[in-house]
């Protein structure tokens, strides 16, 4: 795999290793190999890696080392990742997802399915229809970020936030889609709500399967039941 990755400061203790300027699944896998490299050798002056899409961040002590000393020692590493294709397999699972692509619980789903040219069915057949790669979590606990959306779905985030999105709510922006794991403000474009949802890991695989408002709402009461 061709690709020209660099070191960049992030902080008096930490480096950030910069993949590429782009999202995309290789180089999401190339991020959590790294990521897993490190964990496995357990280096002294490694505190923390943080894995995201294109990027890896790493947290040093600053008493066993300095920079340029920790790029020193992650160089090789780094090229020895670079010469091959072969993937690393992650500790990762496949989640279906049942949700319900309810107008009354997704506020922009009627929105989406404007800008698409098509019905609501027409959006629930293009987002229930790929299997989605966990690229990363963040923003939350929990939040996972799933890619990815079919082009024709693709939608911004709302230029202002909504200050309560429910629990539960599957939305979709740009080539991503996510499910909101607690209630939160976000700008996210809202087309469908979820009852139960396994937690997810980066390299986790998710696809959703639509069901009926009934379905729904007995899942809910099931949940709400096994917490009482």
């Amino acid at each position: 795999m061709t690709m020209n990755w660099q070191f960049q400061t992030a902080a008096v203790d930490a480096l950030m290793i910069q993949f590429a300027p782009h999202i995309d699944l290789q180089i999401n896998a190339k991020v959590h190999q790294l990521a897993t490299r490190l964990r496995q050798q357990q280096p002294d002056w490694l505190r923390e890696v943080v894995p995201s899409y294109r990027s890896l961040l790493l947290y040093y002590d600053v008493l066993e080392c300095n920079e340029a000393q920790v790029k020193r020692a992650l160089k090789p590493v780094i090229d020895e990742l670079m010469k091959t294709d072969e993937t690393m397999q992650l500790d990762a699972q496949h989640h279906v997802i049942e949700v319900c692509y309810d107008p009354e619980l997704a506020a922009d789903l009627e929105t989406v399915a404007e800008h698409l040219k098509g019905s609501v069915d027409d959006v629930v057949h293009l987002h229930t229809a790929p299997t989605y790669h966990v690229y990363t979590l963040g923003f939350a606990p929990g939040f996972a970020y799933l890619g990815d959306v079919d082009e024709r779905l693709r939608l911004p985030r709302h230029a202002t936030p909504r200050q309560k999105v429910p629990r539960g709510s599957v939305a979709i922006a740009e080539q991503q889609t996510a499910i909101y794991p607690r209630t939160s403000p976000g700008g996210w474009q809202l087309i469908g709500r979820a009852a139960a949802w396994p937690e997810l890991q980066s390299g986790d695989t998710v696809s959703f399967k639509a069901i009926t408002r009934q379905d729904y709402e007995r899942l809910c009461a099931d949940a709400e039941q096994q917490y009482d």
